[in-house]
């Protein structure tokens, strides 16, 4: 219920199975790597708390880069536009890891210009359908990703936190302050 008002994420956040307050971190999967295998990724958020910094350790040291937002995309608020911002805005640490534009079989330029194409034409439209490509390698190296930065967070000592001035630090103290 994302594109209907953030529906999953807010009942999660009213009904959590561990309280928000233990909550390490969201990591937002809003769809998977679609078009290509690739050799960078872009945390949407990665710059509002240390989860950036978790982030751009854990892509280095399996030889991936990290990448800023493209300008195309990021004259919207890309990190209020999905779920992840619902548990943001309840104190949860939180981004979203998609794919990057260095893809294995297509120029930088060249996986933009998919994105785009692909967003203004298909992307929530009548096309946007099960008839649509979809490369099961870069599916599966963008799961294995997720799952292992996830693993990595889940065991690490060191819990994200945001950064000061983040306006979501109020939250989580709070929901901290409130055993909430």
């Amino acid at each position: 219920g994302e594109e209907k008002g953030l529906l999953g994420a807010n009942y999660y956040i009213d009904h959590p199975l561990v309280p928000l307050h233990r909550t390490v971190a969201n990591i937002n999967i809003d769809g998977l790597a679609l078009f290509d295998t690739f050799d960078d990724v872009i945390g949407v958020g990665s710059h509002l708390s240390t989860l950036g910094d978790r982030l751009e350790d854990f892509v280095r040291a399996r030889g991936l880069g990290l990448t800023q937002i493209p300008p195309e995309f990021a004259r919207a608020e890309a990190f209020t536009r999905s779920d992840q911002v619902a548990f943001a805005e309840a104190g949860v640490p939180s981004l979203l890891l998609m794919e990057g534009l260095r893809w294995h079989h297509a120029s930088p330029e060249e996986a933009l210009q998919t994105f785009v194409d692909w967003g203004q034409n298909i992307y929530h439209s009548p096309f946007d359908d099960l008839t649509q490509p979809l490369n099961l390698e870069a599916a599966l190296q963008h799961c294995n990703l997720i799952l292992d930065f996830c693993e990595q967070l889940a065991n690490s000592p060191f819990q994200p936190e945001w950064y000061p001035g983040s306006p979501y630090i109020h939250a989580r103290l709070q929901s901290i302050a409130e055993k909430r």
